[in-house]
């Protein structure tokens, strides 16, 4: 499913349109069509959150957010949860 979102985020942004916009809504009608699946949604979520970054920040400053919210995990308790 994350295949599927790539495809089209690389898409999107070869027409030049509102890409952020665009890939956002597609992440919204993903999210409507499967709400039994969360992990699915969180990473459509990451590549939004991607992509927002790449636009705004460029490449450099996207690795340091990424790297940043990647060791911050490092430091948060975790509970073991089950999804139904």
């Amino acid at each position: 499913m994350e295949a599927i979102l790539l495809k089209k985020e690389k898409k999107l942004l070869k027409n030049g349109k509102s890409k952020s916009k665009k890939i956002l809504d597609e992440v919204f009608d993903f999210a409507d069509q499967h709400p039994q699946d969360p992990m699915a949604l969180s990473a459509s979520l990451l590549v939004v959150a991607k992509t927002i970054y790449l636009d705004i920040l460029g490449p450099e400053q996207t690795s340091e957010m990424f790297y940043a919210f990647a060791q911050d995990l490092e430091n948060h308790e975790y509970k073991k949860a089950t999804i139904h």
